[in-house]
């Protein structure tokens, strides 16, 4: 391809609504997750009975129900709900996502799909910053950079298998140690 058929392309995605509506899908609120009610009642033979549906609890024991929140399911890390919403996005829109992920040695799964998916978007934004004529869409680009540059190693730091959980192993571990030897000393 030639540079003009390249810009063209480049062009036509900046100005595309789908492709504004997709960059902005990464910065919708993350969902949280939603307490369920439980009731509970002992019925003739002693047995409790827990049910969600207060209308399968029969009328003779209504009057002795006990309800009780239990916290909904876990809420999904703030990685997949960020890829859910991502996912949701493109799919409404038709579109599909690459399927590619970069490897490298030290890196752990979670790790490199952050990786991708930052550099992604650093190089959409970098296109963008380059081929826009609008001074608020470069500054905007601009911005977004600066937000991947902080948050990528951030979250690389903090990703399952991380740095941070390393740490913490090796502090639960420490600990675990020093509780074992202050049981072996004699009182």
């Amino acid at each position: 391809m030639n540079g003009v058929s390249c810009t063209g392309v480049a062009m036509c995605l900046l100005r595309s609504s789908r492709t504004a509506c997709l960059v902005s899908a990464l910065f919708l609120p993350l969902s949280t997750a939603q307490a369920v009610t439980i009731y509970s009642y002992v019925d003739d033979r002693g047995n409790p009975v827990y049910t969600d549906s207060p209308e399968t609890i029969p009328e003779k024991y209504r009057a002795r129900v006990k309800t009780h929140e239990q916290p909904g399911p876990k809420p999904p890390g703030v990685m997949e709900s960020v890829q859910q919403t991502v996912n949701d996005q493109v799919n409404r829109f038709g579109f599909t996502k690459p399927s590619f992920t970069l490897r490298l040695e030290g890196l752990n799964d979670g790790q490199a799909r952050i990786l991708t998916y930052a550099g992604g978007a650093a190089v959409v934004l970098l296109l963008m910053m380059y081929l826009s004529k609008s001074q608020l869409v470069r500054m905007l680009g601009f911005c977004l950079l600066i937000v991947i540059g902080i948050g990528t190693p951030v979250l690389m730091y903090v990703s399952d298998g991380g740095p941070m959980d390393v740490l913490k192993q090796k502090a639960t571990a420490a600990g675990q140690a020093q509780q074992d030897r202050l049981q072996q000393v004699p009182r």
